[in-house]
């Protein structure tokens, strides 16, 4: 083995690693849909060229010394991470999902580079590539900077990759500060990750049920990004507190519809938080915090509802929440394993469900010439967690997208139309309230930093 060519494992990344389990594999899910016939001999040529960029993708996990490792994986071949599977008829929406469900449920190979790609020839007039890469690798915005680096702006395909964004040509910036800075933000997270440890368990939902590890994978046509952030600009929010709002109320009718009072405790959810610069997204890893958030799912209003998953999203992003979680997954990662499933179940216990949004490439790509039509990705979770919904951007649209387990969602097709409904029930809701009045700025010394998710 060549250890000249290994990289020591950061600890968040290893705890990421650890988190699979027998009802929750921890592999981050996504779809690509693509005009036209695949060739494949052009695909696994253009793949070859620039992943290699990216050395997580052509090292496996190894422990040395007693600590993780990256390590290159002396027997790496392509092919054996891409494979074309050919379909004997036109794949339809239900069959797609079928070959979805099947591949989620298949755990990676522990003994090669963590992720995989599955090529579908006959879908929907196109083709497909199911793409499943390990948490442990990277996280949601380093992934799409993966994909923008595979991918063309236009269908003139070339072996050569743009310079732009190249990993190769990025610089990371380090921000420089103080030990007494340090210490004071130390303390701060201590005190989140206290606070959060003894939060009451989430409400005693079917969100709460034991799991079976039978999964679902399922979305809808997407929305248009450009409604979506109108309603935003209009009530002065972002579009992840557009996306939080919607997701309550979907949530909370789910449950009125199955006899569940809604208005009772408040549903939590725990919230992705980045915490990356882009221009950072080359190195891959974890940067991001896991937030809980008290969704108003005890609210009948929409408008109101908004309102609330704002303020609330805005006190976290002023806090010292985010990096208290990304913190604690640096701490899980240097306890024994049982040791970080014990904690790893007591802070999912706070928690119903996970929600993420993503934001994709702007603009239309190509792989290997052919034009990317849709991009639909999903969250993976953790622990006690069994719900996951998740929302990417790509091209002027939203894509949404759910991941449950069956035993506590049953009928998540009906989840998913309540969450695309609700967003049409706020943009109605919101279409004559005005925006709140932006406060007066701070004074001296009373100036606090806010990280957004996605504008």
């Amino acid at each position: 083995m060549n250890t000249a060519a290994s990289a020591a494992m950061t600890r968040r990344d290893y705890a990421w690693h650890r988190m699979d389990n027998d009802r929750n594999l921890m592999v981050i899910n996504s779809i690509l849909l693509f005009e036209g016939p695949v060739d494949m001999e052009r695909l696994v040529s253009t793949i070859a060229h620039r992943l290699p960029n990216y050395p997580r993708f052509r090292q496996k996990v190894v422990r040395l010394g007693g600590r993780p490792h990256w390590v290159e994986d002396e027997a790496f071949d392509i092919r054996s991470h891409i494979r074309l599977e050919r379909m004997e008829h036109e794949v339809t929406r239900a069959g797609l999902q079928d070959q979805l469900m099947r591949l989620a449920h298949l755990p990676l190979e522990r003994d090669r580079p963590l992720w995989h790609m599955t090529v579908l020839d006959r879908v929907n007039g196109g083709h497909a590539i199911v793409f499943r890469v390990h948490h442990c690798i990277t996280d949601g915005l380093g992934l799409v900077h993966v994909l923008n680096h595979l991918t063309d702006d236009n269908g003139l395909h070339g072996r050569t990759p743009s310079p732009d964004g190249h990993p190769h040509r990025a610089v990371a910036h380090n921000p420089v500060c103080s030990a007494v800075v340090r210490g004071v933000r130390w303390l701060k997270i201590a005190a989140h990750v206290t606070r959060l440890s003894m939060l009451w368990p989430d409400a005693p939902t079917q969100f709460k049920a034991p799991m079976t590890g039978d999964k679902q994978l399922v979305w809808l046509p997407p929305l248009e990004l450009e409604r979506v952030r109108a309603m935003s600009k209009r009530m002065g929010v972002t579009l992840n507190d557009v996306w939080v709002a919607a997701v309550s109320g979907a949530l909370r009718t789910y449950l009125s519809e199955r006899g569940q009072r809604p208005d009772g405790r408040a549903l939590r959810a725990a919230v992705t938080f980045n915490l990356r610069e882009k221009g950072n997204a080359f190195q891959l890893g974890n940067e991001f915090g896991l937030v809980a958030v008290d969704l108003p799912t005890d609210i009948d209003a929409p408008h109101r509802r908004l309102q609330l998953a704002s303020s609330r999203m805005t006190a976290i992003k002023r806090s010292c929440q985010p990096r208290a979680t990304m913190a604690f997954l640096s701490i899980a990662g240097c306890l024994p394993a049982a040791l970080q499933r014990f904690a790893l179940n007591l802070f999912t216990s706070k928690g119903s469900v996970v929600l993420t949004n993503i934001e994709g490439p702007a603009s239309r790509r190509y792989l290997a010439g052919s034009r990317l039509t849709d991009l639909i990705c999903w969250v993976p979770q953790a622990g006690r967690l069994g719900v996951g919904l998740a929302f990417i951007s790509y091209a002027g649209q939203i894509q949404l997208a759910l991941f449950v387990d069956t035993a506590l969602v049953p009928d998540p097709d009906r989840l998913m139309r309540l969450t695309y409904d609700a967003f049409e029930e706020l943009e109605a809701a919101t279409q004559g309230v005005l925006a709140p009045q932006p406060a007066e700025p701070a004074l001296p010394g009373h100036v606090w930093a806010q990280t957004t998710i996605l504008k």
